[in-house]
């Protein structure tokens, strides 16, 4: 992965003849679409798919954009930006409660709503996605990302270097889950 001219997005490209996927920085609202087409289809429209803290000042959202002759009819239009939206997360100055952990409070951030869209998947999306919140994560001087997985995604975020700090648990609505972090200190070693 590099960066690319602007310094914004961090891209990857495949030997696979795999589109490149860049990341950049969007508004809470872009990510509303596919938060409903990928994570909670059972609510009832996009425009309900929000997280109470979207528009906190700490709050990041981030895109993974792919060129938009490949992610027609599929992909999702962001005003402003090149591309079309293939998958997004959000990171937040949560400090993790729902287990015990290591570090202190202020050295962690949370991710959340992280989702690709199928078509995408195997691309490279989601890994841009991570990689792009990791460097968020330590440029605001933190070491640990921590998410709430969910069961589909396991082997998605072991692959990337996340440990589990819980069993699983179950989320209404959405199904098993467990808590999962990326310990930031030392550069991260991925397992492809």
């Amino acid at each position: 992965m590099t960066m690319d001219r602007s310094g914004n997005a961090w891209q990857s490209s495949s030997p696979h003849e795999r589109p490149t996927v860049w990341v950049n920085r969007i508004p809470a609202e872009a990510t509303r679409l596919l938060r409903h087409r990928v994570l909670w289809p059972h609510k009832a429209s996009p425009e309900v798919c929000v997280i109470d803290i979207d528009h906190a000042p700490h709050a990041i959202h981030l895109g993974a954009f792919v060129p938009a002759e490949v992610a027609k009819p599929w992909g999702i239009e962001v005003p402003g930006l090149d591309g079309k939206l293939v998958g997004a997360c959000s990171l937040f100055d949560q400090h993790c409660q729902r287990v015990e952990v290591p570090w202190k409070e202020g050295m962690d951030m949370r991710l959340r709503v992280m989702g690709t869209l199928p078509e995408v998947r195997g691309w490279g999306a989601g890994g841009a996605l991570i990689h792009r919140a990791a460097e968020e994560t330590l440029a605001l001087g933190r070491q640990v990302l921590w998410c709430d997985a969910r069961q589909v995604a396991f082997g998605f975020y072991e692959r990337l270097g996340f440990d589990y700090l819980n069993e699983i648990y179950d989320i209404p609505d959405i199904g098993p889950h467990r808590t999962m972090a990326l310990d930031l200190s030392s550069p991260p070693q991925r397992n492809s």
